[in-house]
């Protein structure tokens, strides 16, 4: 649920020749919720991405071969499921030094809100781009006004007057104020502070529940159930790592889902699946 410093950086980068647009910015925000360390994304669906986006179908597939053709992820269809597996690229967290290299943790609140989505898609970068400078400067960063003009302008590749204009609007996220010839930006804690209710382990582990369910065409699975695979994906994440070399608690349970609804109704059976996962790992069924 996070995007590298170096990534922000690549987007920023190309603003003057590959510019990203408003949903480009959005359809990224929105699937780094649930990737792996890796930048790998399973079972992309349109619909669950239009809903929380607000884009149409059309929409979706544009911005998909877009970025794909700027060089931000890549995608492989899913002929059979009707989804797609995505990458985003230059955003690997799977070695150690990976998270001092810097990151904006996306699955904070306001980037949900409509607050944030009623952005522009440069305010948005901007957005992004205060959060990080002002993280490093320890919560608050300043700039000659001269070099902050020269500076952004080039970077957003827009006028001194469209850039107050973004400034004046970011206001609703950060304190920016001039003095003896500087900007002061400063990172309002109360805005970004706030975490989602549900953890990011939580989230992540239900998505990939639901990616599952959809997969075996299990039109709704209860609540009570989906948190009852999460709780079992927690309880034998070690001991699938110890058991089954190679295959991960996600592909263990996926496996059995699937299995699952073969001889029973279209339904998510929490405890069958248990039976299942227990089985695959060659333990006793204690029920």
């Amino acid at each position: 649920m996070k995007i590298k410093y170096s990534l922000l950086k690549k987007i920023l980068d190309n603003q003057c020749h590959n510019r990203l647009t408003n949903k480009e910015i959005d359809f990224l925000m929105e699937i780094a919720q649930y990737q792996d360390d890796v930048g790998f994304i399973k079972g992309i669906y349109y619909r669950d991405i239009c809903k929380n986006t607000d884009m149409c179908k059309q929409t979706f597939y544009s911005v998909l071969r877009s970025l794909k053709r700027k060089g931000f992820i890549t995608y492989k269809r899913n002929e059979l499921d009707s989804d797609y597996d995505i990458k985003i690229l230059d955003n690997d967290f799977s070695y150690p030094e990976s998270y001092r290299e810097g990151y904006i943790n996306v699955s904070r609140k306001i980037f949900h809100t409509h607050k944030f989505h009623q952005l522009k898609a440069q305010e948005k970068l901007l957005l992004l781009h205060f959060m990080k400078i002002t993280h490093s400067s320890s919560g608050s960063y300043q700039i000659g006004t001269g070099k902050f003009y020269e500076t952004y302008t080039k970077l957003l590749g827009v006028t001194k007057r469209v850039l107050r204009g973004y400034l004046h609007t970011l206001k609703k996220f950060f304190s920016i104020g001039i003095k003896n010839g500087k900007y002061f930006i400063s990172y309002l804690r109360t805005v970004f502070n706030d975490r989602m209710e549900v953890s990011e382990t939580d989230k992540y582990m239900g998505y990939l529940v639901g990616v599952s369910c959809r997969r075996a065409k299990i039109k709704e699975a209860a609540p009570s159930a989906v948190k009852d695979i999460i709780t079992l994906m927690k309880q034998y994440r070690k001991e699938a790592e110890e058991r089954e070399e190679g295959k991960s608690i996600f592909k263990i349970v996926d496996e059995c889902i699937r299995l699952s609804v073969q001889s029973r109704t279209k339904e998510l059976n929490s405890k069958y699946i248990h039976k299942l996962v227990r089985a695959a790992l060659g333990l006793n069924w204690i029920g």
